[in-house]
């Protein structure tokens, strides 16, 4: 299997929402998102990371199989978002999209990327920590995040929640 990756593009942006849709269904019965009320990354959102931000797409039989979005605040990146398509699950393609987002954000002038995750599913948290990350403690937040935290309040359990950074 040949991976690809590429920027984003605004023609990509409704396979992405379908990405996201799908790749939320692991979570149905986690009781960490009430999949059926979550709605996806807005279209503005996508257009705003694709123009000013970071947007990859990965493509395998010439077909998107994943992305990951996210922006720069200030010196450091925020990857928003990560999703692979469950029919490309276990094959490398998530661990390649975070690579390649942090090479880019380096490359932006990025001195690290964050990200908020969930603490305990494999394939969040314990991912991440294999690819790098590490679990920021709370007297480490950065201004912004203590910000998006307060929003994640209305719709998430935060203690379900981790931020983590990778240098």
């Amino acid at each position: 299997m040949t991976v690809t990756l590429r920027n984003a593009t605004a023609a990509d942006i409704f396979r992405l929402q379908d990405i996201e849709r799908k790749a939320a269904e692991i979570f149905r019965d986690t009781g960490l998102i009430n999949v059926d009320a979550m709605s996806v990354m807005p279209l503005h959102d996508h257009i705003a990371c694709i123009e000013t931000g970071i947007s990859i797409v990965a493509e395998t039989d010439a077909r998107i199989a994943g992305f990951i979005i996210g922006e720069l605040h200030d010196d450091v990146a925020y990857l928003r978002e990560l999703d692979v398509d469950p029919a490309f699950h276990q094959r490398g393609i998530g661990a390649l999209l975070v690579q390649a987002f942090v090479t880019r954000a380096r490359e932006d002038g990025a001195k690290a990327t964050y990200l908020s995750t969930f603490r305990d599913p494999p394939w969040n948290a314990p991912f991440y920590r294999k690819q790098g990350f590490v679990d920021v403690d709370r007297a480490d937040y950065l201004p912004w995040m203590s910000e998006l935290e307060a929003a994640q309040a209305a719709f998430l359990n935060l203690s379900t929640r981790v931020f983590m950074r990778r240098d």
